[in-house]
């Protein structure tokens, strides 16, 4: 493969970048950003379609930035060499670690999402830091959920930021975006259950697939017609003296309650 250089993106993949920095733009190209060697890396040991892949000399510190390099080679794409000035002003991220990807972004919708008697779904509702829905997306798939579903008011999924707290962990678990209308009507007979300080302690309860876990905005919990539909309330008890927990790890916690069980 050929070495880093100082190269110049083209304007057309420059002004490409800028539109998947906004989710609308992302929408409408129906491409991702993929940045950072792990979620790089999960990227396409998920098989992910590679549209092009812009690097810098960065990426060449260490062994598993060349390993990264070999697996592009073998698939036959040919990045872009940038300085580290240029991948910093392409990248969301502070600190970039010389890879970019821009992939196609898997496409799933609930119709296409079987519900089966084992189903046990990770439904997120109006979370807003990346950070915390990247993280809930990562824990989702550690513990073996059937998938992710990003509701309307939601963080995009498909945030650069998102994919690179999962830790690529977005291209290992079907992520989708739905409203709750479609989403309750879907569900139609699947026990909901919401994750609320106020609610039973999440170790006690007894859920049978299939089932849905709701975390709710990091504000202002889940909304009230969500409550309403369900069947228990999941919290985490707490002996400190803190009043609650980030949204990420409370939804951690209940899931691991609710998976153990």
């Amino acid at each position: 493969m050929t070495g880093p250089g100082q190269g110049v993106l083209s304007k057309r993949r420059t002004r490409l970048l800028a539109r998947l920095a906004s989710g609308r733009g992302r929408v409408r190209e129906g491409r991702v950003l993929v940045e950072g060697v792990r979620a790089s890396g999960e990227a396409l040991a998920a098989d992910a379609a590679v549209r092009f892949a812009v690097c810098s000399p960065a990426l060449m510190r260490s062994p598993a930035g060349s390993a990264l390099l070999t697996q592009l080679e073998e698939r036959r794409v040919m990045p872009d060499w940038v300085g580290e000035r240029e991948m910093a002003a392409a990248s969301a991220t502070a600190s970039p670690q010389g890879i970019l990807l821009v992939c196609e972004e898997p496409s799933i919708g609930l119709e296409a999402m079987p519900l089966a008697e084992d189903g046990r779904f990770l439904v997120l509702d109006g979370i807003q830091d990346p950070g915390n829905m990247g993280t809930l997306i990562r824990t989702a798939r550690a513990f073996g959920l059937t998938a992710v579903l990003a509701l309307d008011g939601a963080v995009d999924p498909w945030n650069a930021r998102v994919v690179r707290a999962s830790a690529g962990s977005a291209f290992r678990i079907p992520v989708l975006r739905a409203p709750w209308s479609e989403v309750r009507e879907w569900a139609a007979g699947v026990q909901v259950v919401v994750a609320d300080a106020g609610g039973q302690d999440a170790a006690a309860l007894s859920v049978t697939p299939p089932w849905m876990l709701v975390v709710g905005n990091e504000g202002a919990g889940v909304r009230a017609e969500i409550r309403e539909a369900a069947g228990a309330r999941a919290a985490v008890p707490m002996a400190g003296a803190a009043d609650s927990l980030n949204a990420a790890v409370a939804g951690a916690v209940v899931l691991y309650a609710l998976t153990r069980a």
